[in-house]
């Protein structure tokens, strides 16, 4: 699975772009909306490192199995 696949599957899983922005900003306290998460989907290829804690905590409670070397392979290698 590429990070982006990666991404893919958890915007599915949290109902969206939107939903996935929101939860982002409830648990940063910042702005992300989501056109960021579309600049990470199609234009960024992948998300900022130091979102990916964040996204596999939102996907444990979902219970979606995804890892920071799934989702930043260049920052995280296999852990």
């Amino acid at each position: 699975m590429t990070p982006i696949e990666a991404l893919q599957s958890v915007v599915e899983a949290l109902g969206g772009q939107t939903a996935l922005a929101r939860a982002l900003s409830q648990q940063t306290g910042r702005s992300v909306r989501q056109q960021h998460i579309w600049n990470w989907l199609n234009r960024d290829g992948g998300i900022p490192p130091a979102y990916a804690p964040l996204i596999v905590k939102l996907c444990e409670k979902r219970g979606l199995h995804i890892t920071c070397a799934l989702l930043c392979p260049a920052f995280y290698p296999d852990a």
